[in-house]
């Protein structure tokens, strides 16, 4: 769209706080990668790792790497802040989904990899892509194991263009 969508305003704040106040009801810890590590200072101070994308101009695949390596858990859960309707309920359904493997969930024939659960154990995968400028993370699935969950129709719409920004206030 031109801008950084975590800084899009909604309701009186950030997208990104939006996303974190409903992962935060889940998980105990948040990290948040940003090309910037400066660029949400007060998101430090309420509780939020803030961690320096060390793969800048690779998009989410570099943020799950670093996410990945810092990960203190067997999975992170990628999520990216322009998904307007997500909830609680709907990562606690995912996250119930999760074994040893990836968990990624679809809406209608849309597959969302930036709404997911990733094994520490698929870093090495994702990280060999990187310097090969293979940055779509579904074209390393054929290697880690995952399993795509049916989140239904529209459940997990993005918000990419700004004839949309409507549905953030819906």
């Amino acid at each position: 769209m031109g801008f950084d969508k975590a800084l899009l305003q909604v309701d009186g704040g950030y997208a990104l706080e939006r996303t974190c106040r409903t992962a935060r009801e889940v998980f105990s810890r948040l990290i948040l990668v940003a090309d910037i590590r400066d660029k949400f200072p007060q998101r430090a101070q309420q509780g939020y790792e803030i961690v320096e994308d060390e793969f800048p101009q690779t998009g989410p695949l570099g943020g799950l790497v670093m996410a990945l390596h810092h990960a203190t858990t067997p999975h992170v859960f990628l999520v990216a802040c322009d998904i307007p309707h997500i909830s609680a309920k709907q990562i606690r359904w995912l996250a119930e989904r999760v074994h040893d493997q990836q968990v990624v969930a679809f809406s209608g024939s849309h597959l969302e990899t930036l709404f997911a659960f990733y094994h520490r154990s698929c870093l090495s995968v994702f990280e060999r892509r990187l310097p090969a400028g293979e940055l779509r993370i579904r074209t390393g699935f054929c290697e880690p194991d995952v399993e795509c969950v049916d989140m239904g129709e529209a459940a997990l719409d993005n918000v990419n263009m700004p004839a949309q920004l409507h549905e953030w206030h819906e």
